[in-house]
């Protein structure tokens, strides 16, 4: 669970990988990272998958959230992501990737290419907010796997 949240976290937070939990540990005290990490996820564009990569190193969808912007669009489970607003999905096209995600935000509308039962299909999102519950997993797991002392601390 905790390698498809990670993961479903990159996917909308590629620009803040410090945050992620996966990345690395927070270098600020707990209560900073706390505040930077409800502050950054309250204004979080979202679409609402979680994904892996297969053997080949494609990003394969794995799970659509219900009532999702990407369930809206019609994402399915299977879906191998090819292209977000004409830039390639690729494990060596980072920092483009990184760059149109830092653009987007909650009402940003999106176009996806993915390939599913070996066809291309065109994909159109428009992106929401990341639900406080969800938020609240987020942070609870980072916080659990990097700050320990802080969670006991504050129970």
């Amino acid at each position: 669970m905790r390698k498809v949240i990670a993961l479903l976290v990159m996917v909308m937070f590629l620009a803040m990988p410090a945050l992620a939990g996966e990345k690395g540990k927070c270098n600020g005290s707990g209560e900073d990272c706390l505040t930077k990490m409800q502050a950054k996820y309250s204004d979080m564009a979202w679409l609402g998958v979680g994904y892996d990569t297969d053997a080949k190193g494609h990003w394969v969808v794995n799970k659509v959230y219900d009532r999702s912007p990407a369930q809206k669009a019609g994402f399915e489970k299977g879906d191998v992501l090819l292209a977000v607003n004409d830039v390639k999905y690729s494990k060596d096209n980072k920092k483009e990737l990184k760059a149109v995600y830092a653009t987007f935000e909650p009402g940003t509308t999106t176009t996806y290419w993915v390939k599913r039962d070996g066809e291309k299909v065109k994909i159109e999102a428009t992106l929401g907010s990341v639900p406080k519950d969800l938020q609240k997993q987020w942070i609870a797991e980072h916080m659990d796997h990097s700050h320990p002392e802080f969670q006991m601390a504050s129970k």
